[in-house]
């Protein structure tokens, strides 16, 4: 779609990406956070003003959160990119602990969860994550927190039926009432509704899916016109109707064109082409399982070829990939499988934490944090490369329709549109070209053509010819 040279052009551009001055990561965001600074003071500022900055911030920090033994320095040193390399992000349980200990409201835990990690904000839908914000909204502390977990896990029935409906608009509602109230009352109110909090928002699944069934259709799409393409450059025409074929088939009549032609001496097609022809085949009518079809596009560029992966691994990375940012995620099978299985995930956990909440028996605990490994959300960097994709397809398609040439800005405000509606559906920081993912992903829109994620970081990886 995009040529090579245009594609390195755009690479070249985010050669920035690990310049840790230039870009609002966790570290960023919480020097601005607590030094009370803003971000065009922090792009002003000169490298050793940032960097005093940094250990400034890192002082603050240490002071409560390592006191309270909730992160250790090395750690912190990490979040905060005091070490040469680019800012880690925390995990979202640690936030919640964090914010907590720093006395945050709730307007400042739900900045930080979108911004400072940029991730969703809380999820109504979990009964931690409520906890945790009725505890900020009245400057409650972890120890606080950890009292009315332990009674909710202890007090709700093993036998609730979570309800894998979406009621967040609901629950939203509901707390804004509850909220006042003194924390036995408002754990009682909690117990009540149990049902309700099934661990997960459905908007995000919702519009992962909706992503995904539309890379799967373009992909589809363009696999089948590619296969009439190079079939209407053979007899494949003449041979359907000589063999009784009212109209040529491409399922079946294919498959009996192709054995026919590889029976035959002079075949009058060139090898390379019968296999192309065999391959676009194959990938159209196997029904290769959607999320399979959704990385292979996704990630065409960084994946290591079939022939060069070890057998029963279906999507396998570049391993130069390791040492991106933080802020690239990049989603496996396995991670999509566990994604798209939330609700069973959740409320597995769910029932092991009011097993252990009641019996304090440390095998439960083991298997929590097992459980955990299991439960995954739909992530910001989950969905804004699946909506670039799109964007890409959706523009190429109307252009043809109208007959139109490339126009970058038109592509890129389409784009842009798209992320503004998916990211507020989900609750998500709106795009920014300050983050990392959304400055590159932004690139990809090039003066003359566009690219992919996948693109731009395969010329980005590559090693530099001496």
């Amino acid at each position: 779609m995009s040529s090579q040279s245009s594609t390195r052009k755009i690479a070249e551009k985010i050669a920035v990406i690990n310049d840790r001055s230039v870009f609002l990561g966790f570290d960023v965001y919480m020097t601005l956070e607590l030094l009370c600074k803003t971000p065009q003071q922090w792009m002003d500022a000169d490298v050793e003003q940032q960097a005093a900055w940094r250990v400034e911030t890192y002082k603050k920090l240490n002071m409560v959160l390592g006191k309270k033994k909730i992160v250790s320095r090395p750690t912190l040193r990490r979040w905060l990119a005091l070490d040469g390399e680019n800012a880690v992000f925390p995990k979202r349980e640690q936030i919640l602990k964090m914010a907590l200990a720093l006395s945050f409201d709730e307007e400042q835990l739900q900045r930080c969860l979108r911004q400072g990690i940029q991730e969703p904000g809380i999820q109504i839908n979990d009964y931690q994550e409520i906890l945790c914000l009725y505890c900020a909204a009245h400057h409650l502390d972890n120890n606080k927190y950890e009292d009315m977990l332990q009674i909710f896990e202890q007090e709700a029935s093993e036998d609730t039926e979570l309800k894998q409906k979406s009621h967040t608009s609901q629950l939203w509602n509901m707390y804004r009432v509850q909220k006042d109230k003194e924390p036995a009352d408002f754990l009682e109110w909690m117990l009540e509704h149990a049902s309700m909090f099934k661990g997960y928002g459905k908007m995000g699944l919702k519009v992962f899916h909706e992503y995904r069934e539309k890379i799967v259709y373009y992909a589809n799409k363009e696999v089948h016109e590619r296969l009439v393409r190079a079939l209407e450059q053979t007899d494949f025409e003449e041979w359907s109707a000589e063999h009784g074929y009212k109209t040529p088939d491409y399922d079946r009549g294919v498959v009996q064109y192709l054995k026919n032609k590889k029976r035959r001496k002079d075949p009058g097609i060139d090898q390379n082409s019968l296999r192309s022809i065999q391959r676009d085949h194959l990938l159209y009518y196997s029904k290769m399982e959607k999320n399979l079809v959704m990385l292979r596009e996704l990630y065409a560029a960084i994946l290591i070829p079939q022939e060069e992966r070890d057998s029963g691994r279906s999507i396998v990375f570049q391993k130069q990939l390791k040492n991106m940012p933080s802020e690239f995620h990049f989603m496996t099978d396995d991670y999509v499988s566990k994604l798209l299985t939330v609700s069973k995930q959740k409320e597995c956990l769910f029932r092991l934490s009011s097993e252990y909440a009641k019996t304090r028996d440390k095998k439960w605990s083991i298997k929590i944090k097992s459980q955990k490994q299991r439960c995954r959300q739909v992530q910001r960097s989950d969905i804004l490369p699946m909506i670039q994709w799109v964007a890409v397809h959706r523009y190429l398609e109307e252009n043809e329709k109208q007959d139109r040439e490339y126009d970058q800005q038109e592509a890129k405000e389409m784009f842009e549109q798209m992320a503004e509606e998916a990211l507020q559906k989900c609750d998500m920081a709106p795009l920014n070209p300050r983050y990392r993912l959304d400055f590159v992903l932004l690139s990809c829109f090039g003066d003359t053509e566009m690219s992919y994620l996948s693109e731009i970081l395969c010329e980005y990886i590559q090693p530099e010819e001496e």
